[in-house]
């Protein structure tokens, strides 16, 4: 009898502690009282997650432990972004990266650390299947633990120092550079923070000097010693909307005590030089040779002589150079420069044969091919002679070239007259007339620019379903024909010049 009893004390202690492990038979505890609704607690931040439990062993906990702590992690971001845009000057000229995003690594730092001490509550719904996790910390432990984040800004400054040290010393100039420039972040940050300059010794031994302008001379040496050298894929010739027809190609070293060693596995970052823009492979390493090869896959836009710069993926640098200018004279050992140029017209010759009826029947003057004509003439075009372009092309052809949308026949031959073809069909037709006495047309454009070199489509005009009404039907036409011609001509003058800007 005393051994059954054993037995069943002994087995109701293990149902609790299971109850008590997975947060069965809990008593609600009071931030779980008005869920999903977190409870009032000024001067808190908070976080819940939640998540539906599948069984024994399954990752309910993880993903709502997870979720907790990315709110409160969200929070804690903020809070810390602030402080730092208050405490840096939130300029940085001739960059798109803000002084906010070049502190970003440190800002995480403080924020995972300030994680760690946060401890997460756990409570389980039976009814919903729902396991919670809560946690929260008070803003003012944040607040201090940002500024004890600063005050130690010199012993974080060293860890870095002697991790870019044992990175030269492995002949990895690029992770040196990176860990040096984290040094200089956290102490100019806490510079800023407390008002007072960051004194002491780098290396744990000897005077104590300001840290900083140590930091940047350093850096400065280790970007002195890289070199850039261009192996290929530079001054290329470029087309809108096409990508280069050669990759950039390139080489970086560094100049060590033994000489000049490739660097590898250097992550470097590809980017357009304002005005220029288009799209490159942004993110990439450089080989055990210390070679990279980069495939422009489009131009959109540039100048005579445009600029692809192919830099150190150190984030921050640029934005600690404009702040810093003592960086910007060894800052331009960091990039590399390729230039391209976009080929562009200052004028064209332009051919122009516009097929226009009138209820079927052809008109011997084209309203959209004269008001074309008027608008390009006078400006940066040539425009050719009507007898000159149907030496070349027949009308049946031009008709033709735009219903099956093959444009090769029509702009071959005339690309021995012309840089630019402008070929359409305009016509008029018979409209059903809702009132007697009033005649409607019904009218349809087709209009093509044509590059006669490649016989690309730099341009389409299309009209469709335009009307006006007239005395008779062929007066109707008339008028909509030249209604049309505005409409038409101020279209095909735009595509034109933006196509050849």
């Amino acid at each position: 009898m005393r051994r059954r009893t054993s037995l069943r004390f002994g087995l109701a202690i293990a149902l609790a502690a299971c109850a008590l492990a997975t947060g069965h038979a809990q008593d609600r505890p009071a931030w779980a009282r008005d869920l999903p609704n977190l409870p009032a607690k000024a001067g808190w931040y908070q976080g819940l997650g939640m998540a539906k439990t599948a069984g024994k062993g399954d990752s309910a906990w993880d993903d709502a432990a997870g979720r907790a702590r990315a709110q409160i992690a969200s929070q804690i971001r903020v809070r810390i972004n602030n402080s730092v845009s208050r405490a840096v000057q939130e300029t940085a000229s001739g960059t798109e990266m803000t002084l906010t995003d070049a502190y970003a690594s440190t800002t995480e730092q403080i924020t995972s650390a300030t994680l760690e001490g946060v401890v997460l509550e756990r409570w389980y719904d039976e009814d919903a299947g729902t396991l919670y996790a809560y946690g929260a910390i008070s803003q003012a432990e944040v607040e201090q633990r940002f500024r004890e984040k600063m005050q130690d800004a010199l012993a974080s400054a060293r860890v870095y120092h002697a991790a870019a040290k044992k990175a030269m010393q492995q002949d990895d100039p690029f992770t040196a550079c990176g860990q040096l420039l984290e040094a200089m972040k956290v102490v100019s940050l806490a510079e800023a923070s407390l008002e007072r300059t960051i004194s002491g010794s780098i290396e744990g031994s000897g005077p104590s000097i300001p840290v900083f302008p140590v930091l940047q001379s350093q850096m400065c040496g280790y970007l002195g010693k890289l070199q850039f050298e261009i192996t290929g894929g530079d001054r290329q010739e470029a087309q809108r909307g096409k990508a280069l027809a050669e990759p950039l190609l390139g080489r970086l070293t560094f100049r060590s005590d033994h000489g000049m060693v490739p660097v590898q596995g250097a992550h470097l970052t590809a980017g357009f030089v304002a005005p220029a823009s288009g799209k490159a492979i942004s993110d990439f390493r450089t080989t055990p040779q210390g070679e990279f090869s980069v495939p422009v896959n489009e131009i959109t836009s540039g100048e005579a002589a445009s600029r692809i710069r192919i830099s150190l993926a150190l984030p921050g640098l640029t934005a600690f150079v404009a702040r810093f200018p003592d960086l910007a004279r060894c800052a331009a050992s960091a990039f590399q420069d390729y230039t391209f140029s976009l080929k562009s017209r200052t004028t064209a010759t332009v051919a122009i044969r516009i097929v226009e009826t009138n209820l079927g029947v052809p008109r011997a003057k084209s309203s959209v091919q004269e008001e074309i004509q008027r608008l390009l003439v006078g400006s940066r075009y040539t425009v050719m002679e009507d007898s000159k372009v149907l030496r070349l092309v027949s009308e049946g052809q031009l008709t033709a070239a735009i219903t099956s949308g093959d444009y090769h026949a029509v702009a071959g031959p005339l690309g021995k007259i012309a840089d630019i073809a402008i070929i359409g069909t305009v016509t008029a037709s018979e409209r059903n007339s809702p009132m007697p006495q009033i005649y409607f047309s019904a009218g349809r454009a087709v209009v093509r620019v044509l590059d006669c070199k490649t016989g690309v489509i730099l341009g389409s005009v299309l009209l469709e379903n335009e009307k006006e009404g007239g005395a008779s039907y062929e007066n109707a036409g008339s008028k909509l024909l030249e209604a049309m011609a505005k409409k038409v001509g101020e279209r095909v003058k735009t595509e034109l010049d933006k196509a050849l800007e």
